[in-house]
């Protein structure tokens, strides 16, 4: 029996010893003073079991058996047979490396250090019994960073399957596929759909997804009126038509770019002009763009065929990182700047985690350094950003690309010479009309061309015009109806759908249109000129008075003179445009301008009825108007500046790999190709042309990504659809779908959305109007017990989420509550007031922050300046998406700061008082009528009796314990109304 242990102990792997009782004795060692220390200190995170009776291996290592101590884990081998002294086990538990100490709470006592020196001198021998035992680790990672028949088979490594939506028992789950995949599931795990919400909360919710504004109080009562099968459909398209949807599903998307307008890093510079590229975006939001297109542009727009301004644009999307214009390593920040973007298109456009791949391969998915850089030789010849001063180029202006300043010195040289013979000879052409004609020249005035455009039509700098195709309140016409407060739309001329000679800017195609604007005037002109184009019947009112009316349709532009009736009802100050256009059948056009008739210098040069200068003198006048305006727009060469990708020219330099990811050890060649989970080819990039200014690598790679059997492009933008509408994914992880990510509860769903996507021609609305119009969006947000228990994550959707307001819908609601909000579209970004406490934090020379006129400072949050250094506090209280990398998810914080925001802010306070002046100037002396409408405006409903009750006596309250004057007590009603959770959450 003795001998047949010895032979055991040997087929361990024991130190060799002159006798089996020395063996023994080590074993007996081991059992009574070792494998005690070890089982309290090691074995509960190194190959035992945690309270679940799941099996816990931390680094690799298990020091449950011999053989798991001689396998080691991560830092190798535990046991270094030749010298014991330097074993791995002994250096951590003796706490000598300060990056390896265990056990982890508290080094071991002398004592036990001294034993287990002891065991491992005497070669570390183990209990027979169990000196081989290991426990079987079950690694779901196994296997996935290759490429293999598992790695393929991987739900979102796969290509896209067009499933066919299942049968369900309920036929009114059938109508709708999105509903058919749910309920399915629904009812496969046994839950059960909650009841559908009222209407009242479903066209707040699909306001707030769809435009990022509450609805108003009458918007709901006529929905709620409305008994129509198709009541809620016509709400989702008259929500997707209006202008504020570009707005809110452009921040959407800012968020995946990490948009953001300064570079950040110590300067935290400008970027200039880089709010074109969120113009862009919101632009074709609006538009309905094909998502497909919308890809390319910002990946490649400046290398398209068919490439235009706006394409050319959205290639500021690879300018948006953040950037240092004096790092420490110039070449390796260079290649933080490919990183950027490489991470950025691969996480935004396919949720592919490659930048993981920067240093090693992918530690949990198929992706080798070698993919990793071949995305990045995409990129690999754009120029770097410069240091200081523009990072801009003009658009489309070839002409002034080389010695732009002496060509911009010649420019204005040229123009004060034609604008000072312009001016001799206009002051001629006054003194001889002077001579001749003095009732002529007691008209003329020095009023400019942009001046006498009270209204400009659609020929020229269109007028943005409120207008609403609903019919409107009676008092619509009246000077003192705001349409702005009404939530109609805003659109520029011309309106319909198109006419001859014409084309309309904003679409009309109802039978009816409302429209109004505004001018001002300081003094009242003698005289104005209409031009009108109109089909069919016309009615216009000028402050509330009919001015003009008009039947049937006109072929082309009518300049008319102001009636009687419309200079009567001018005045100084504001002035109030309302139009209502009827038409019956055909196609439609609407557009208005308006023109101060008075005669101007120039047309007393250029109008041949007043002899006032010779034909040559004319044509020399007109040809310097001409040659001014085409100096005009060669100074902006011709075009529009924006920050945009340049590239260094046709052919780039070499990409190579980087050991461990540092710049400055280049390892192998590689060329531009498509990841080897996907086959692996090499992009084909086309040969360019002998004038191209950019290699057309990025093309390549834009065209591969939209090929519409794309295994990941469709997938990632449905479900990102699908994220902002239910307020989370199917994936809940939007930018990894690899095995790191979460899986989709729904994968048959994901696949049929997502080449529903690619068969509705790539329309982001046509799939709002899909899923808006399914069951499973309208679902209340009840809960009941049991399927809580079975679902506590609603991860199957029988009920909806409900959601807190984002920063920027928090912040433009007050401001629609206030009657504040500057529906104005586009342009530069304006400034909000910044507390002094904030500015004082910001230590960069670029911290200064701009001061924009109140109304401007009132225009919606997407038009807010986004600074990386600097940003409004309301923004960071309420959780804007992150600036420095895409930020696929928001997530919600709720902390006390944010309720002492809502309570002390100076921006709470100022808007509270506005609001409280608001409910005085509707219902004057009326506290009831105040509370009451305070509600409407804040949350979009009536107060219950309690409600109103409560709120009169907290008023009176302030105003007979805290001694506050009226205005003031109502002001702080105001600051508690803002801070409702009802006006936080979305039902």
């Amino acid at each position: 029996m003795r001998n047949t242990l010895v032979i055991g102990l040997g087929a361990l792997g024991f130190a060799a010893t002159s006798s089996g009782a020395a063996e023994t004795e080590g074993v007996e060692f081991f059992r009574n003073e070792v494998k005690p220390i070890l089982e309290q200190n090691c074995f509960k995170c190194h190959g035992g079991v945690d309270e679940k009776g799941h099996p816990r291996v931390r680094g690799g290592l298990q020091l449950i058996s011999r053989k798991g101590l001689m396998k080691g884990g991560a830092h190798g081998p535990s046991f270094n047979e030749t010298d014991p002294a330097k074993s791995p086990l002994l250096e951590a538990i003796s706490y000598k490396n300060e990056d390896l100490q265990m056990p982890p709470r508290g080094k071991l006592p002398d004592e036990d250090l001294a034993k287990i020196t002891r065991w491992l001198e005497m070669g570390a021998p183990w209990t027979p019994e169990d000196a081989d035992v290991m426990v079987e680790i079950h690694d779901p990672l196994a296997g996935v960073t290759e490429v293999n028949e598992k790695t393929k088979a991987h739900w979102s490594y796969k290509p896209m399957e067009r499933h066919e939506p299942p049968k369900v028992s309920d036929p009114a789950w059938s109508e709708n596929p999105v509903d058919a995949f749910i309920r399915a599931k629904l009812d496969e795990k046994g839950l059960q759909p909650v009841g559908e919400a009222s209407k009242a909360a479903l066209l707040r919710r699909l306001s707030y997804d769809l435009t990022g504004l509450p609805p108003s109080l009458e918007e709901i009562r006529s929905f709620e009126a409305d008994t129509s099968p198709d009541a809620w459909s016509k709400q989702v398209d008259r929500l997707l038509a209006a202008p504020q949807y570009g707005e809110k599903w452009a921040r959407h998307w800012l968020d995946i770019v990490r948009y953001a307008e300064s570079n950040g890093f110590e300067r935290d510079n400008e970027k200039p002009f880089v709010w074109r590229y969120r113009d862009y975006v919101i632009r074709s939001f609006n538009s309905d763009k094909p998502y497909d297109r919308f890809v390319a542009e910002q990946i490649a727009g400046d290398e398209l065929p068919d490439k235009t301004a706006d394409s050319q644009v959205a290639t500021g999307m690879l300018r948006l990182m953040a950037w240092d214009d004096e790092p420490a390593d110039r070449k390796q920040h260079f290649y933080d700047v490919m990183d950027d973007n490489v991470r950025t298109v691969t996480e935004g456009f396919l949720a592919m985690t490659a930048g993981c791949a920067r240093c090693h391969d992918h530690k949990g998915d198929p992706i080798p350094q070698s993919d990793y850089f071949k995305f990045v030789s995409f990129f690999r010849g754009t120029e770097p950003m410069g240091k200081g001063g523009k990072q801009t180029q003009f658009i489309q202006s070839p002409e002034l690309a080389e010695n732009r300043g002496e060509q911009l010195a010649e420019f204005r040289a040229e123009e004060k010479r034609i604008r000072d013979w312009m001016a001799r000879t206009e002051q001629g052409a006054l003194n001889n009309v002077n001579r001749t004609r003095p009732e002529i020249a007691a008209r003329v005035s020095n009023i400019a061309t942009t001046d006498r455009w009270l209204v400009t039509d659609a020929r020229t700098r269109p007028t943005t015009w409120h207008y609403t195709t609903q019919k409107p309140a009676e008092d619509w016409s009246s000077v003192g109806f705001r349409a702005e407060n009404a939530n109609w739309q805003q659109g520029p001329a011309g309106f319909g759908t198109a006419a001859p000679g014409v084309q309309a800017r904003t679409v009309w195609t109802g039978s009816d249109i409302w429209l109004q604007t505004t001018f001002g005037l300081e003094a009242v002109p003698k005289s104005v000129l209409l031009h009108l184009y109109h089909d069919e019947d016309i009615e216009i009112y000028l402050n509330g008075q009919p001015v003009l009316q008009r039947e049937h349709h006109v072929a082309e532009y009518e300049q008319i003179k102001a009636p009687r009736e419309f200079m009567a009802a001018l005045q100084t100050g504001r002035n109030v445009l309302s139009v209502h256009v009827r038409q019956t059948a055909g196609g439609q056009f609407f557009d208005l301008g308006l023109e101060v008739d008075a005669v101007t210098p120039s047309d007393l040069v250029l109008n041949r009825q007043y002899r006032a200068v010779a034909r040559k003198d004319r044509e020399t006048y007109r040809r310097g108007q001409a040659r001014l305006e085409e100096i005009e727009q060669q100074k902006k060469s011709p075009g529009i500046e924006a920050m945009v990708i340049t590239e260094v020219g046709p052919v780039p330099p070499p990409t190579h790999i980087h050991l461990r990811g540092s710049a400055h050890a280049e390892g192998d060649e590689v060329q531009p190709g498509f990841p080897a989970i996907w086959g692996g080819a090499p992009a084909p990039v086309l040969p360019p042309a002998a004038d191209a200014k950019s290699s057309g690598r990025r093309l390549a790679l834009a065209k591969w990504m939209t090929q519409p059997d794309n295994p990941r492009t469709a997938r990632v933008m449905v479900n990102r659809i699908w994220q902002h509408h239910f307020n989370r994914g199917l994936s809940p992880t939007p930018n990894d779908f690899g095995y790191l990510g979460t899986a989709p509860t729904h994968p048959e769903l994901l696949d049929w959305l997502a080449t529903e996507f690619v068969a509705k021609g790539w329309s982001v609305k046509a799939m709002h109007r899909l899923l808006l119009n399914s069951k499973a969006y309208k679902l209340s947000i009840a809960s009941n017990e049991k399927d809580a228990t079975v679902d506590p994550a609603n991860d199957f959707f029988w009920r909806f989420n409900p959601r807190r307001l984002g920063a920027e819908e928090l912040r433009d609601s007050i401001l629609l509550s206030t009657g504040e909000l500057n529906l104005e579209m586009s342009g530069p970004s304006v400034f909000v007031p910044m507390p002094e406490e904030v500015l004082a934090t910001s230590s960069t020379k670029g911290g200064k922050w701009g001061v924009s006129p109140p109304d401007q400072a009132n225009r919606r949050s997407v038009y807010v300046k986004i600074k990386r250094s600097l940003q409004p506090p309301m923004f960071t209280d309420f959780d804007l998406a992150d600036t420095d990398t895409t930020c696929p998810t928001r997530f919600t914080t709720t902390v006390p700061t944010q309720a002492l925001a809502m309570m002390n802010s100076e921006f709470i306070h100022e808007k509270a008082t506005a609001l409280a002046k608001r409910l005085e100037q509707e219902h004057a002396g009326d506290l009831q009528a105040q509370v009451k409408r305070a509600f409407e405006l804040v949350v979009s409903r009536q107060p219950d009796e309690s409600e109103v009750i409560r709120s009169l006596a907290f008023i009176n309250q302030l105003k007979t314990e805290n001694q506050l004057a009226p205005e003031l007590a109502l002001q702080r009603f105001a600051v508690a109304v803002f801070s409702f959770n009802e006006f936080f959450y979305l039902d």
